[in-house]
């Protein structure tokens, strides 16, 4: 239970205007538990959010992936299986064929290292013990296959193929987790500037689920009070930067600890810009 005086900081600094980001961040380099500074953030936005309300972003359909419940894309039939108004986002079935996750998988398992992150103060990539898994990355166009699914995706999320990132391939074996986080580069992080001059703001996630982990490993918004369960095939879309460039807060998620066996997912990323 934190102290009167750390929520009344809280409230404070969420009022003037600090994203809840960089106050997650601040608590724990003061050493206190990540997750309680997210539930912590989570709890002080639920007590003023009534008066965040009207100053709310406006998502543009673009940004709010406004599909119909089924739309043939890249010759694949997908469905849409649940929808969040905020964040914006939409859960799908069917985006990727069992072939293409397996092959994700097997090219993935050569060239698996620690997964990082990036640091709030210089930018560099770093390890932290709130992200428990391993990865790959594979540069846009890495080969047929990939290039294939890339063009997909680029048509479900009505963006150019030259604004996304490459994909990023990740395990997470048996206990491993990613604690709730922003994908977003919080524009007043020094560390973010590099980032930022290429390519421009992070504006949505894509998260493929390439396996369907035995328990546990959900998509959590704890801001939402939402969970996505991982299932083989399905993705997840999510916005977070309107065009004007706003961000939206509410984009907080994680990945929830697996409980049992692994799970393997793709993110793609989409910039404001081409990036390369």
């Amino acid at each position: 239970m934190l102290s009167a005086d750390w929520t009344s900081w809280l409230r404070e600094n969420l009022e003037r205007g600090c994203t809840p980001d960089s106050l997650v961040q601040a608590m724990i380099a003061k050493c206190i538990d990540g997750d309680e500074a997210a539930q912590a953030v989570a709890q002080a936005l639920t007590e003023i959010g009534i008066a965040r309300t009207s100053t709310a972003p406006c998502w543009p359909d673009r940004f709010a992936l406004r599909l119909a419940n089924r739309a043939t894309i890249g010759g694949r039939l997908m469905r849409v299986i649940a929808r969040l108004e905020r964040p914006a986002a939409v859960l799908l079935d069917n985006v990727l064929s069992a072939r293409e996750c397996d092959y994700l998988i097997a090219q993935s398992k050569k060239q698996m290292r620690p997964s990082t992150v990036v640091s709030p103060d210089t930018g560099e990539m770093a390890q932290i013990e709130a992200r428990s898994s391993e990865g790959a990355c594979f540069v846009r166009g890495h080969d047929e296959t990939i290039a294939g699914i890339e063009a997909r995706l680029a048509e479900l999320m009505q963006v150019p193929v030259d604004h996304g990132e490459g994909l990023q391939v990740l395990r997470y074996r048996t206990g491993g987790e990613y604690r709730p986080h922003y994908d977003y580069f919080p524009p007043e992080q020094a560390g973010s500037a590099r980032h930022l001059a290429r390519g421009g703001q992070r504006t949505a996630s894509l998260i493929l689920y390439l396996n369907s982990p035995e328990a546990g490993g959900e998509t959590i918004f704890p801001l939402a009070g939402a969970a996505f369960v991982p299932r083989c095939g399905s993705a997840l879309y999510f916005a977070y930067c309107d065009g004007q460039g706003r961000l939206d807060t509410t984009s907080l998620h994680g990945g929830a600890p697996v409980a049992g066996g692994e799970k393997w997912i793709a993110t793609k990323w989409v910039r404001q810009h081409p990036y390369g």
